[in-house]
């Protein structure tokens, strides 16, 4: 059985972290308990024949560990680090992935991906299907097959589930060492590689400390398999020598400080040599570079910097942008830009160009979002509505309806658009959180205290959202139905609770 006493450890040296760093105590545990992880594990059809790890000893972690592990992290990491809660860059970042998790062999098919504000070139996979991609990964990759390259790479990781196989092919791998490791990457893959060091100083630490870091066969195969991966998805092979590439080069003008994705990625000259070797091997290098990707470096930019510092950033990545698509580009970042310091004439006058530019998706969904800044509500609803008319799946134009009806207060549509979504994104904070601002428009009670508790469980205080749920169940005193939904998920988070120890 697995020694409680390693797992409070943990736990500890997790509220120890967060006091020093982030002063969050209660927002950064992660503890598991015994009992939430005896059940049996998932099975998956079609697995790659790979060990199946843990389903003979109680010592070894499954597949449904890492899951329930990886969404705890999640929980935790979102209330630690300034996530990126945008609809369309998500939309973006997810149907990537998808893209390239649909010819990857994966354990686990379930992923989840959150944007995070930073200025290090980042991303990562956590056992249990989580990803995360920093906004600098976006911004200094000139095209999507250097992303394309990296995100292949992280899947390859969790394909080949390199975390629980690191230690003597899984034999001395356990529970507690697998939940101390993120003890400190979820600082480390914050930008505070120092910070994950330090989380891990235990009697452990050496054990620990080396996990941060994949070992030499483990990144070979990584890419050897995220190569496939890349290929198969039908994006250019040599994104990933470019990505090699930009990664030496920032180390270069760092003035040797490693960028943060190769202190746990170590970029040997095999892998260069790999990534060059495949380079020569493919078709001709005449790789596309999308309009769309170019669009979403430029919304990436201007969440990780500051008034002052857009002009310089901005010439930078226009300097990388092709010839062809400098000044729709451009025109995109100066338009986003006037609407965020607020100046919406400013901005209606530079879309006057948009007629002039390629039709596409994010310029409309950008003219709306001047319209609306102008108090053409209506005009922008009508032009979303068309939009949705001709992609009713898209999720960045349903956000961006729902968003509008909210501004535009009306009211009982925002409720109903957010409800929707809550349904098809149930682990979306974002939404939740929305919908609780509609709600509370309209003076609904219920629906505020229900959309709160979900947004603060998902963002790592359960205990508040059990509050919030309380006072809904409270509030639903006479609605028979209604109080025994409340009361059950009520029960679901307490559990969820007991499962993680929230130490105080």
């Amino acid at each position: 059985m697995i020694k409680f006493s390693v797992i409070a450890l943990c736990c500890k040296l997790f509220q120890h972290q967060a006091k020093l760093f982030k002063h969050q105590a209660k927002a950064l545990v992660i503890s598991l308990s015994l009992a939430a992880f005896a059940s049996t594990p998932v099975a998956l059809a079609d697995a790659p024949a790979l060990p199946n790890i843990g389903s003979d000893r109680p010592d070894r972690v499954t597949t449904n560990q890492e899951y329930r592990l990886g969404r705890t992290w999640l929980r935790q990491y979102r209330a630690s680090s300034p996530v990126i809660y945008d609809p369309i860059l998500q939309s973006y970042l997810e149907n990537l992935v998808h893209q390239l998790a649909v010819e990857a062999d994966l354990y686990e098919r379930r992923l989840s991906l959150v944007a995070i504000n930073a200025k290090t070139i980042n991303a990562f996979a956590v056992p249990g299907g989580v990803m995360g991609v920093h906004s600098a990964l976006l911004v200094k990759s000139s095209d999507e097959d250097m992303v394309a390259s990296v995100l292949a790479h992280e899947l390859a990781h969790l394909s080949q589930r390199h975390y629980a196989r690191r230690k003597d092919n899984a034999e001395n791998q356990s529970l507690p060492l697998l939940a101390a490791m993120l003890t400190g990457f979820v600082l480390s893959a914050n930008g505070q590689s120092q910070a994950g060091i330090a989380a891990i100083a235990s009697s452990q630490a050496a054990a620990i400390q080396s996990q941060l870091q994949f070992s030499r066969s483990h990144e070979q195969e990584a890419d050897a398999v995220g190569f496939s991966v890349l290929t198969s998805a039908g994006f250019d092979s040599s994104g990933m020598a470019r990505m090699f590439e930009l990664l030496q080069k920032e180390a270069r003008t760092n003035g040797g400080n490693a960028p943060e994705f190769l202190l746990t990625h170590p970029l040997t000259e095999s892998r260069i040599a790999f990534a060059k070797e495949r380079e020569r091997n493919t078709d001709d290098h005449n790789f596309y570079s999308s309009l769309g990707f170019q669009l979403i470096r430029v919304r990436a930019m201007l969440y990780q910097t500051t008034e002052k510092e857009r002009p310089i950033t901005l010439l930078a990545l226009i300097n990388s942008v092709p010839e062809g698509l400098k000044e729709p580009v451009k025109l995109y970042a100066d338009i986003l830009s006037a609407i965020d310091l607020g100046q919406p004439e400013k901005a209606k006058e530079l879309a006057k160009q948009l007629a002039l530019q390629p039709d596409h998706l994010y310029f409309r969904l950008l003219n709306a979002k001047v319209m609306a800044a102008n108090g053409q509500f209506e005009q922008a609803i009508a032009l979303l509505k068309t939009q949705l008319a001709e992609l009713p799946d898209n999720i960045a134009v349903k956000a961006s309806l729902a968003q509008t009806q909210l501004d535009a207060e009306k009211t009982p549509q925002a409720i109903a658009a957010f409800q929707a979504l809550s349904k098809e994104r149930p682990e979306d904070p974002w939404v939740w959180q929305q919908l609780a601002k509609a709600a509370s428009q309209a003076q609904d009670l219920l629906i505020v205290y229900k959309a709160n508790a979900e947004y603060h469980q998902l963002t790592g205080d359960i205990t508040h959202g059990v509050a919030e749920l309380k006072l809904a169940r409270a509030y639903a005193a006479n609605d028979p139905v209604e109080f025994a939904r409340l009361d059950h998920r009520i029960n679901e988070l307490q559990t969820l609770f007991k499962q993680l120890d929230f130490g105080q």
